[in-house]
């Protein structure tokens, strides 16, 4: 009898000893999951909320793990003022630099405006303005970046693409002395637990902890919503060269705003470019192997100037840099079908040609065709080997010199395909891809060239 006892004693111990293993490494694997701090409001009026019953508690210089169902902060010119629950009658002043932690332990979030955020706030009161900081494991914070960058409807493994591309990039970011990724496009797009779901929550989990590396570092994981056709290469876009972030085929041909136009008045182009009193010519200067405008020469009544492309696109707020631009009469300005719009228009000679190259092409023939010059071609599309022009690259072809300036009171039309950077992964490329079956390694594999997907380590920093 006294034998059995001891047997089941043993029994008993070696189960509490495995269950001990199990929840302990489960903490120790949680306590490793990378933190993040997401700047989700700036502002000078901010109101804080309970969702229900459940209080918040707050911490700060004026206040210890006080409970409260709310809090309102107001910006004045000389003073920041904060009051509890609608409390009007008891206002306390905050300083500049000032602090205040707020938790909650309800699973239903925090109210911040209009949408709740799980985690931890900090709120932050600065000399012009009071930030609110989202602090939160990186794995919750995912699931609702890809609810917020992807309809939750496209495909599971389009999805999954999204969460290990928006892991790379967030854990890539080093942030600054607040916060270390916006919430908005600046960033990658954040909405608190209002864009979570079964499926946003399932394509984070499915892929927990992997990242993109390259050479042992993690990349920096651009996406953006579609290309046009093909990615581009960061070089054409900024400064940097990343060997991973090179041009490659989109699929994103399904995108039912692929094609675009937008229209500006000869008094908005005024109010846009003062110092030339507006536009009434845009000579495009150069373009990346894609066709996108890489820089250009603006023309107004006053003067001229040079800009880039990037430049252009934040200016007249464009979807893309893959456009061409056209001055037309007011009155023949008729809508336009979508699939209708090209890069190329035909009769006006403010748009310079493009050709897109063929199997078997040549700069001779081509400029032969156009009767231009073999060097002017060369030049304007920065060729740096003539011998090595690709299949499907878009050339600029020169235009004539005695083009002449149209009148000034004209609306400028921009046409463009795409939508964002162009650079990395295509958004809606990786839907098309994903619907065809294509799992989602292979999508990052396609958009990234020559990276790894790997459980993340903090020596990929």
């Amino acid at each position: 009898m006294g034998f059995k006892i001891i047997k089941i004693s043993h029994k008993f111990c070696f189960l509490a000893i495995v269950v001990f293993c199990v929840f302990h490494n489960h903490a120790l694997s949680s306590s490793r999951e990378p933190l993040i701090r997401v700047l989700i409001s700036k502002s000078k009026n901010l109101r804080v909320r309970s969702d229900k019953t459940i209080p918040l508690i707050i911490k700060g210089e004026k206040f210890s793990n006080k409970k409260i169902k709310g809090l309102t902060l107001k910006k004045e010119t000389k003073r920041t003022k904060i009051f509890f629950d609608k409390n009007k009658q008891k206002i306390f002043d905050l300083k500049n630099e000032a602090k205040i932690i707020v938790k909650s332990s309800d699973g239903r979030g925090i109210w911040v405006g209009q949408k709740r955020y799980p985690g931890i706030l900090h709120i932050i009161v600065l000399d012009a303005e009071i930030l609110v900081i989202n602090i939160l494991g990186i794995e919750k914070y995912l699931s609702s970046v890809v609810g917020s960058e992807m309809p939750t409807e496209w495909p599971l493994e389009a999805l999954k693409a999204q969460a290990i591309a928006s892991r790379t990039y967030a854990l890539k970011q080093k942030g600054n002395n607040y916060y270390d990724v916006d919430s908005t496009k600046l960033n990658q797009v954040y909405s608190g637990l209002e864009a979570r779901n079964y499926k946003t929550i399932r394509a984070v989990r499915s892929t927990r902890s992997l990242v993109l590396t390259y050479k042992n570092k993690l990349i920096n994981a651009l996406f953006h919503s579609s290309s046009g056709g093909m990615t581009e290469n960061s070089q054409d876009v900024w400064n940097s060269e990343y060997p991973y972030l090179s041009s490659v085929k989109d699929f994103d041909h399904n995108n039912p705003k692929l094609y675009w136009q937008k229209r500006f008045t000869h008094k908005k182009l005024e109010e846009l470019f003062p110092t030339i009193g507006g536009l009434n010519k845009i000579q495009i200067l150069s373009i990346t192997e894609t066709g996108r405008v890489k820089n250009l020469k603006i023309y107004g009544p006053y003067g001229f100037d040079t800009i880039s492309g990037t430049d252009i696109r934040k200016k007249l707020n464009l979807k893309s840099s893959l456009v061409r631009f056209n001055f037309m009469e007011d009155t023949k300005l008729k809508p336009k079908k979508e699939n209708s719009i090209k890069l190329q228009p035909e009769k006006s000679s403010d748009i310079p040609k493009t050709y897109t190259v063929r199997l078997g092409d040549n700069l001779f023939d081509i400029a032969s065709k156009y009767n231009v010059n073999v060097d002017e071609i060369i030049n304007l599309n920065s060729i740096e080997n003539p011998s090595l022009i690709k299949i499907n690259q878009r050339l600029l072809i020169p235009k004539k010199e005695d083009e002449t300036i149209p009148p000034i009171k004209k609306m400028l039309v921009v046409s463009g395909l795409g939508s964002g950077h162009g650079v990395g992964m295509s958004q809606w490329g990786a839907r098309y891809m994903a619907s065809k079956g294509v799992k989602a390694e292979r999508i990052l594999k396609h958009f990234y060239k020559g990276i790894k997907i790997k459980p993340f380590n903090k020596n990929y920093l």
